[in-house]
């Protein structure tokens, strides 16, 4: 289907946003999963390998593959509503 050209810009200014986000999440998982919150040791491997994962889906996810622009979006979405119980656990001191 044709679609008119300020739709296209907004659906490109949108994908951008989502590129945004998920490179602030990839860049604040990495940053957690490196220095583990004190839990356990950090774990080398777990890090290569997720940020392997995360440049795949990014890779792809910038040639357009529709699988990967999904991923990027439930990612995205996926750490928005962690935050918010992250801030919702910290607000109440559960």
């Amino acid at each position: 289907m044709y679609e008119f050209k300020d739709e296209s810009k907004r659906k490109e200014k949108k994908f951008k946003i989502y590129l945004f986000l998920f490179t602030m999440s990839v860049l604040i998982n990495t940053f957690i999963d490196f220095f583990d919150l004190g839990i356990e040791k950090v774990s080398e491997f777990r890090v290569v390998l997720s940020l392997f994962f995360y440049g795949v889906i990014l890779y792809f996810g910038l040639r357009r593959k529709f699988w990967a622009e999904v991923m990027i979006k439930f990612f995205v979405w996926l750490n928005i509503i962690l935050l918010l119980i992250i801030i919702t656990v910290k607000v109440l001191g559960l």
